[in-house]
């Protein structure tokens, strides 16, 4: 399998990063091993983008993302409430068509953009709901020793933001445990789900929410806000201000990844000057990973 160029301000919802990937998108795990022995290395791993900065840099290096043919983007009943389903997937479309088979219970999640893998690295959470909660097994590969890996529930593991997946280890399939329950009753919630968050994120292309909450009580977009950052800028990046907590590239166009991270700095060290309050950021950097 032999990997495309690929602009990494079309592999990020941002649109950050003026360089280059190699990227290879295998649909089995035949063709997951053959790029590894073609790449000759570990590859940066890539989900839908939803959380990630690219990179300036003018080397291609190689990414790894899985594609949604017939394995990594299937969904297999076990059981009753129990599916065996691909990481490939979008975690939002997993929802819905789960939803219209008349099973749920994690509707607050189906605003959450991005596949079910980044889901489940990042334990993504909203309204009070974490993925964690329908973990029943993670199956994956480990891309340095070249071999399986598995986590199975009874090992534990979750915390918030965090997940029991460790680095260099690719996840490619989870069993996930739902309730039983009527179908119009859970695509209505993910329905009025979507409309809240549509009509709450800030307009522009984004990643999301830039920082995690030092603490329940102490939302990082309240200290942001008090630290005087909302409307800040650098290249085609600025603060929004709905939101102090988000980044927007409001024109949509490819945006310098070294543009963002001086925004995301200068956030920091207003907080610290302010509150003495070090944010810690929920995105991954290309440059920091490689």
């Amino acid at each position: 399998m032999t990997g495309k160029l690929y602009p990494w301000a079309k592999a990020c919802t941002l649109k950050a990063g003026m360089g280059f990937l190699q990227l290879y998108e295998p649909d089995k795990l035949s063709e997951l091993r053959h790029c590894l022995q073609t790449v000759g290395q570990i590859p940066l791993l890539l989900g839908r983008g939803s959380n990630l900065v690219g990179s300036d840099s003018t080397s291609p290096i190689p990414v790894l993302r899985l594609a949604k043919g017939a394995d990594f983007g299937t969904i297999l009943a076990l059981s009753e409430n129990c599916f065996r389903v691909g990481c490939a997937l979008n975690l939002a479309e997993l929802l819905s068509t789960l939803a219209a088979r008349g099973y749920g219970g994690l509707a607050g999640l189906s605003g959450i953009p991005g596949s079910l893998g980044g889901a489940l690295a990042m334990n993504a959470g909203a309204n009070g709901q974490e993925i964690s909660a329908a973990v029943e097994q993670v199956d994956g590969w480990d891309l340095q020793h070249d071999r399986p890996w598995q986590w199975r529930k009874e090992e534990g593991g979750w915390a918030y933001r965090q997940s029991p997946i460790p680095s260099g280890v690719i996840v490619l399939h989870a069993i996930l445990r739902f309730q039983k329950i009527a179908p119009s009753t859970e695509t209505s919630q993910i329905a009025a789900e979507r409309k809240r968050r549509e009509k709450a994120t800030p307009a522009g292309a984004s990643a999301g929410s830039v920082f995690r909450n030092p603490a329940p009580e102490q939302p990082a977009g309240r200290l942001l806000e008090q630290a005087g950052c909302k409307g800040l800028s650098a290249g085609a990046f600025s603060v929004s201000v709905q939101h102090a907590n988000w980044i927007v590239n409001c024109s949509r166009t490819p945006g310098k990844a070294e543009d963002c991270r001086r925004l995301v700095n200068e956030m920091q060290q207003k907080v610290h000057e302010k509150f003495a309050v070090d944010l810690h950021c929920e995105w991954r950097w290309a440059d920091e990973i490689l």
